[in-house]
């Protein structure tokens, strides 16, 4: 069983599972630097942290489902930006 403190690794299959990308849309995720970085663990072998693809995961989610916020925000900065150029 592990501890709390000790963090889980998981290979990619798991990590695409996790998030229905496959190898080559995540490779190009971490090489954007939008995707958590995989750990070395030996030559040839990598895993990720599982709480930072669950992390990830979770964020994709709170994205989609408030698209409402970001547009409003974006509106909000849009409109300060002008009335403050206006002065």
């Amino acid at each position: 069983m592990a501890d709390h403190d000790t963090p889980v690794l998981i290979p990619r299959r798991r990590v695409s599972e996790l998030t229905g990308l496959q190898r080559t849309a995540l490779y190009a995720r971490i090489a954007r630097g939008t995707f958590p970085r995989p750990v070395t663990i030996g030559s040839a072998a990598v895993r990720w942290i599982e709480a930072e693809v669950v992390a990830w995961v979770q964020r994709q989610i709170d994205a989609s489902r408030h698209p409402a916020d970001k547009r409003k925000a974006k509106r909000q900065r849009s409109t300060s930006n002008r009335s403050g150029g206006a002065q």
